[in-house]
This record gives C-alpha cells, structure tokens and sequence, in this order.
C-alpha cells in the first residue's frame, strides 16, 4: 500500500497519522496540507498499521456520527471560515449539535465571572436578551456564572447559541451544566472543541478554546470581571484577532468589576502592566494604541451596541472602509 493513498485530510486521516509516534494535530494538519508523509519520517510507521489505524478511525467517526457527534478537518467544507483565519486554526473540530451555526454571521461572544455581583447578573441577562433579540446569536464556554446566564438567556431568546469547550465533547465541564449543555443541541446551537474525546479541561485548554470563542463571533460582550481571571485571556485573544471589545458601565466600586473599569479607564497599550493575564503580551501591547481597549455601553441603553456590532459585521464582510469602532469621546463616558 502507498501511503499517499490515504485520504489524510479526511477526520479518519488526521487522527490515523497521529498514531505516529510524536505527531499531533499541527504536524497532521502540516502533513495533510502537503500531502507527503515521508517528511514526517513515516517510514517508522509501517504501511499496514497506518491502514489499520486509517480503518479504525474511519470506524470510530462513522459511529460517533450515529451518535451525535462530528468531526471537522480543516479541510471541511463545513469548517467555520472565521476559524480558518486563525494563525493557530485547530486542526480537528469535535462538534455535538449544529454545524451551521458555527458560520453563522451574526454571531457575539458574551462572556464574564464565573462569580458575578448583582450587577453582573443583571448585566449578563440584559445585553444577552438585547443582541439575540436582533437575530444575534451567543458565543460563551459554558462556563458558571456569567458563561451559563449568557447560554440560558440565549435560549429563553430563542436565540442561537454555541458552547466553546475546554475539554472532550464527552465530559461536560462544570458537570452542573450537563442539562444546559443538553439543552442547547435540542434547541438548534452547538457544543466544539478542538480536543479529543477523553481529554480533561486543562488550565491550559480553557485558555486555548477562549481564542476559539473570539474568533467564531464579531466581537466580545464581557459583562463582568476582575482584574485576575479568564475573561481577561480571552479580551487579549479579541485584541491579538482585532475583535471590538464592548462592556457596560460598572456601578459602585464593587472589586468584580475592576477588570472592566480597566478595559474602560485603562490606555490599552498599559494593559500588560495592569493585567495578570497579559504580562507576556508586550508585543501586543506596543501595537496599541493610548485609547482604552473597549467600548462602554451604558446600563439599560443598548442601541450604540447594536449599531457597532452591525458595524463590525458590515467591516468583516467588505462593505465598510475605516476605523468605525473608533469609540467617540461621548461612547466612552459612564
């Protein structure tokens, strides 16, 4: 059998080549792109267990689509186009519910605390029900707190929304939200990840799916955070894809809602210096500007938001030249 006769950039070919001792989903990705195995030193993989790890997949996708469950390549004419433009794209989706929703255009992720105040809630449940009811659909990662009212508001919209996971498809994480996960394929949206079946939800794969819900939407909601947290991940990952970030304007002085008076207040070329979780993005941050990262909208008056999310749409599509998420002095007052 020649090796090149394996369709690689099948589901069943990219998962048969990381049979290969010291391949992942990058070098699989790399090798299905030039289609030539022997730049992986393959030849430590001899041909018929290559094969025989090609029909296994093949048998392990078939039976998880008769399941529920799918697996995208990248080369997938169902993968998502916003995931493609990635610098990191993920080689493999796992996804349990709707494909289509994942392309869908008008797309948002709203995200926060997983311990959110009284004007967290608040803040999650009303800009969620403002976008969905305006045919927006909702990104979050299931998360506790402001992740899960983001997701269950969506669905008491009847909104679309889109679950991003840290881990296999086939662990839900927190396990409290096993209904809600449910729920959410019933109702037409969809539970991804790029990790396999089997992997647990890693400090380091949350931080990883964070870009993913980025990408997948227009722009970013955050409703509430801290300064310390991994809201702030995903606002670097939403400056790194130039995402628009928005936030409402925090009451009080409450300590939950440091983080978005930083992202309001803050110029966001000094946000390395006052987040946690950018410390290492220098070079980011030298690419900034002395304006705030996000945009503010005020409590209970939602139509700026709207008109910049259509705005974002309208820029990703071509149909706007310019700097229109430029917030005006008068955006940006609490």
């Amino acid at each position: 059998m020649a090796l090149n006769s394996l369709d690689l950039r099948s589901a069943a070919g990219m998962l048969a080549l990381q049979t290969i001792p010291r391949v992942g989903p990058i070098t699989a990705l790399r090798v299905a792109l030039s289609d030539e195995l022997e730049e992986l030193g393959a030849k430590q993989a001899a041909p018929q267990d290559l094969r025989r790890a090609y029909d296994q997949a093949n048998e392990a996708v078939l039976r998880w689509a008769d399941e529920g469950l799918q697996v995208l390549t990248f080369f997938d004419r169902r993968y998502p186009n916003r995931l493609r433009l990635l610098h990191d794209p993920p080689p493999l989706l796992w996804v349990r519910g709707s494909i289509d929703v994942l392309s869908q255009d008008k797309l948002v992720a709203v995200i926060g605390t997983r311990e959110p105040s009284t004007f967290g809630v608040s803040a999650a449940r009303s800009l969620t029900s403002a976008v969905c009811e305006k045919g927006w659909g909702v990104v979050s990662g299931l998360a506790k707190g402001c992740d899960t009212l983001a997701h269950q508001q969506a669905l008491a919209s009847g909104a679309a929304t889109v679950a991003v996971m840290g881990g296999g498809l086939d662990r839900i994480y927190p396990s409290e939200n096993e209904g809600l996960a449910a729920a959410i394929v019933e109702r037409g949206g969809a539970l991804v990840s790029e990790q396999p079946l089997e992997t647990r939800p890693s400090a380091g794969n949350l931080i990883r799916r964070d870009r993913l819900q980025v990408a997948l939407g227009v722009a970013v909601i955050v409703c509430q955070t801290g300064i310390k947290g991994g809201s702030m991940h995903t606002v670097r990952f939403a400056a790194e894809q130039g995402r628009a970030v928005f936030c409402p304007d925090p009451e009080g002085t409450n300590g939950r809602s440091d983080g978005l008076r930083a992202l309001l207040g803050s110029p966001a070329s000094e946000l390395c210096t006052l987040l946690p979780a950018w410390r290492d993005a220098h070079k980011l941050c030298r690419r900034l500007n002395g304006r705030p990262l996000a945009h503010a909208i005020r409590r209970e008056d939602f139509d700026v938001l709207l008109d910049r999310l259509d705005e974002a749409l309208a820029v990703e599509n071509g149909e706007v030249v310019g700097d229109v998420l430029r917030p005006p002095d008068e955006c940006a007052a609490g």
